[in-house]
């Protein structure tokens, strides 16, 4: 069997200065390299993804992830103990080769199936409960485990080295086949691996007039993963410098016509070329000649015949340095440009701000040094969620421009409503609005702001429906849900692309609350009560149970605020019922979020009121839960198909009939329910 040991030996084993030396460190480098890169992706999108679950539903997500970390870890710790440079380098061990990577096959295998089994777990799972922000980073965990097993398949395979072991290749070196078979798979993986690092190779011009040093010289440096390309004068090598792009030259001294001595002077008079390094490559090694090419302006000097593992030390020293020196220039460039900029972009980023935060705010994450650096806090805040309500299903029978049109003129209007209790607007989605109160900076009447702000943007409706009216458009209503609690607060994401935002369980009640709403009404939860005190007017409040809340919670409706704000609704005028005398046949469903169920239930409507009615059913659906309804004529034919509306209550004095609010109704529908019936008032 084919053994590598520190120490000399025959063909096949690898002793201390020898080539043989540099190809079985080689082979490590790249054996640690090829399987630590997936690696990496591995344990880094695990641990972000971690730090994002910190909500109580996320509990399952965080149990599997934390499987795919610990297993991502122990094949980190499996690759870096088999594969440890100084371990392999050390002059009294004596390894294996074939025993090694049997070894590294046996250990990774269990840890890799967990990554790769558990991921596939993940993605389905996420797909499912639709968590579509997390299935990005999900599939590069899995990416990342199964590329870890294809390099483990592709460079560590025993029917190709066993293969090579038996029968050498033609024109095989004198190395085992062994080490030929694998320096092989190697050599094509270093070039992927130099694209992904961006800084171990580089371009390089070898400039010799003599044959075969150009080939030795060319064939080494492509060996170490550099692209050479060659010249054989001086002439040529400054028509290539002129037309290419390279990161070092490696330049002999002795040619004819136009020596290393005036290529150097050329490349060094140069404005555009005088940062190039270069590499004096000469059998002249007096004092008198490396002086010389270094005032000239050399990077290096090495004589002939050179020394491989001097002329790698050199060179890779020689492109760090190109690299920093590149770094720098851009640095500065970059600094330049800003600070020329500095102005401009200060009045984009505050006009930009400006559209979502207040004036202060803005200034605030100006001022400091890590406003927009990647992370979050736990802090108490005030989450305020607004909607339109029906407003998608009426937007289904509008021109897309009517539809942009609508949209503008009301975030137009509750936009600058925000700002003036300055809210940061989180999000617009849709048409529906989340505005956080006490972030990023925090004050102590956050809540009773997000109340106001709330009511103020109820009285607005008004004016927007006056606009959406002189447009053509039809009127809409807004509901509004407002939660206090603590949550996570900061800029999410990416370097690329972030976000201020907010994240916690406080923040899906905050979307709950707002869902149990109809048209002109704020629910607010009870610790936005208590954080509002005793100037808040209440016009209700009802026990309600939210998916994913244990206990039930009382919300309450808010008709107003006093204190320094004087802000109130007007009252609800008392509802005028109207009796038909003859039902109107109904089918309804129950949606669950925007989805309707697949079960029809019927039912027939004998009392309306303006956007409700009393239904009639032998299946009462639970309080406020959302219905799609379609509507029938007396002769039981189909008016429409799309009216939906909320269950207000059960009549506790009338078994099996119950209220809802139309949360949106379509022209034929109200226009048949407005002229096709005739009515007597109800007693």
């Amino acid at each position: 069997m084919t053994t590598i040991s520190s120490k000399a030996g025959p063909a096949g084993s690898f002793g201390t200065n020898s080539e043989g030396e540099q190809t079985s460190q080689a082979l490590w480098s790249h054996l640690r390299h090829e399987l630590r890169t997936p690696l990496n992706a591995i344990i880094g999108y695990s641990e972000m993804l971690l730090e994002d679950a910190v909500d109580a539903a996320s509990a399952d997500l965080a149990s599997d992830l934390k499987q795919v970390l610990a297993a991502g870890r122990q094949l980190l710790a499996i690759v870096n103990d088999l594969l440890d440079a100084q371990k392999l380098a050390s002059d009294d061990v004596a390894f294996n080769l074939e025993s090694l990577i049997a070894n590294l096959d046996y250990q990774a295998r269990a840890p890799l199936n967990g990554v790769i089994g558990y991921s596939e777990i993940l993605l389905e799972n996420a797909a499912e409960q639709e968590q579509e922000e997390i299935i990005p980073d999900l599939e590069k965990i899995h990416t990342a485990g199964n590329l870890f097993l294809a390099r483990l398949n592709n460079i560590i395979d025993f029917s190709n080295l066993d293969a090579g072991l038996k029968s050498p290749a033609p024109g095989a070196t004198d190395q085992s086949p062994l080490i030929d078979s694998v320096m092989a798979s190697l050599r094509e993986l270093a070039q992927e691996s130099a694209a992904v690092t961006g800084g171990e190779t580089g371009a390089l011009l070898v400039v010799d007039d003599n044959e075969i040093n150009r080939d030795l010289l060319s064939r080494y440096l492509a060996r170490l993963g550099h692209t050479v390309q060659a010249a054989p004068d001086g002439r040529k090598a400054l028509e290539m410098i002129d037309s290419g792009a390279f990161d070092l030259v490696l330049l002999d001294i002795m040619m004819p016509e136009l020596n290393g001595y005036q290529v150097l002077q050329h490349l060094k008079d140069s404005s555009n070329w005088r940062d190039l390094p270069v590499i004096m490559i000469s059998a002249l090694d007096e004092m008198d000649s490396v002086v010389r090419c270094i005032e000239l302006g050399a990077a290096d000097y090495l004589s002939k015949p050179f020394n491989p593992v001097l002329l790698r030390a050199r060179v890779g020293a020689c492109l760090e340095k190109k690299r920093l020196r590149d770094l720098e220039k851009e640095q500065k460039r970059q600094l330049q440009e800003l600070n020329a900029a500095l102005d401009v972009r200060n009045r984009f980023i505050r006009q930009t701000f400006g559209r979502y935060l207040s004036d202060d705010i803005v200034e605030t994450i100006l001022e400091q040094p890590d406003g927009l650096k990647i992370g979050g806090e736990k802090r108490q805040a005030t989450i305020l969620m607004s909607d339109l309500r029906g407003f998608t299903s009426l937007s289904e029978g509008l021109p897309a421009e009517d539809v942009v049109s609508m949209v503008n003129i009301y975030l137009e209007t509750m936009t600058d409503i925000i700002l003036k209790y300055q809210g940061t607007i989180d999000e617009f989605i849709g048409d529906g609005i989340l505005v956080i109160f006490g972030a990023p900076l925090q004050r102590p009447d956050d809540a009773q702001r997000a109340v106001a702000c709330a009511v103020e943007m109820q009285l607005a409706m008004a004016s927007v429906n006056d606009l959406n009216r002189q447009a053509g458009h039809p009127e809409v209503a807004l509901g509004i849900g407002i939660n206090t609690g603590p949550m996570v607060v900061g800029n999410i994401g990416s370097k690329k692309r972030m976000k201020y935002g907010v994240v916690g369980s406080n923040v899906n009640l905050t979307a709950r609350i707002e869902s149990y709403t109809v048209g002109g009404q704020i629910f607010i939860s009870e610790n936005t009560l208590k954080a509002c005190g005793d100037i808040v007017r209440l016009d209700n409040a009802m026990q309600v149970s939210p998916k994913g809340v244990k206990e039930p919670l009382t919300i309450y409706e808010v008709g107003g605020i006093a204190g320094d704000y004087q802000l109130f609704l007007p009252p609800k005028p008392e509802v005028g019922w109207i009796e038909l005398t003859q039902p109107l046949s109904l089918q309804f469903t129950l949606l669950e979020g925007k989805h309707a169920g697949e079960v029809r239930y019927q039912a027939a409507i004998i009392k309306l009121a303006p956007k409700m009615a009393e239904i009639t059913a032998a299946m009462l659906p639970p309080r406020l839960s959302n219905l799609k309804l379609s509507l029938y004529d007396y002769n039981d034919r189909l008016i429409s198909g799309n009216l939906y509306g909320k269950v207000l209550m059960h009549l506790a004095d009338h078994p099996g009939v119950f209220q809802i609010n139309f949360t949106a109704i379509p022209p034929e529908a109200e226009t048949f329910l407005a002229e096709s019936q005739s009515f007597t008032p109800a007693d």
